[in-house]
């Protein structure tokens, strides 16, 4: 009798290891792929805007629902300047830059997963010929000094892209309450409910 009892319980544990593990592989499954967030507000002081949009790559690596994940944060910023003796309107500089890491992801749960990124600097890029300065009125005096501060706005654009971007990456420690539908899924990231869209299939599907 005593044999029977632990063969049972012993049967029940392995029931749920092998189903825990099922539940790990497929949701390693059902994130496979490139997912798209919405934008999000990360900064506004007035003077310094800033926005962003989260992108993941989840491709799967084994059966125990682990893989490898690339995050993109694609982010727009705003910065105005006063008027001054030399720029008779505010002047204002938009930018838009990325900044990506790669790392490795574990499922955890059904609906949670480990996220382990990388920590070496991100890759940032800022392409030059999308740093704007915007202005209304100039004197003639003016439109040189304007000119000479453009390689200075991409040194300070690519500065405030990099900032924002290790904050949203030195936050990312895990991901859970996922849950897919079809190509749609919500989840939650550092206490934020968020969603994402699968990118490269057809919006109807």
């Amino acid at each position: 009798m005593k044999k029977m009892i632990m063969m049972s319980v012993a049967l029940a544990a392995a029931s749920l290891l092998f189903s825990s593990c099922d539940n790990k592989e497929k949701l390693s499954k059902a994130l496979n792929g490139v997912w798209a967030g919405a934008p999000e507000q990360i900064t506004d002081t007035g003077a310094a805007k800033a926005s962003m949009i989260r992108s993941f790559e989840f491709t799967p690596t084994g059966n125990s629902g682990e893989g490898n994940v690339t995050m993109t944060v694609f982010i727009t910023v705003e910065n105005t300047m006063p008027a001054s003796d030399s720029i008779v309107t505010p002047l204002t500089i938009t930018a838009t830059g990325s900044a990506t890491l790669t790392g490795v992801y574990q499922a955890t749960d059904d609906d949670e997963i480990k996220v382990n990124l990388d920590a070496s600097l991100p890759t940032v890029d800022v392409d030059p010929d999308a740093v704007q300065l915007n202005y209304n009125v100039l004197t003639d005096a003016s439109a040189s000094n304007v000119t000479a501060l453009k390689s200075g706005a991409e040194i300070l654009v690519r500065q405030q892209v990099s900032h924002a971007a290790q904050k949203v990456f030195s936050d990312l420690t895990e991901i859970d309450d996922i849950k897919i539908s079809r190509n749609l899924m919500s989840c939650e990231i550092n206490h934020k409910d968020l969603s994402f869209r699968r990118q490269g299939v057809p919006q109807n599907k």
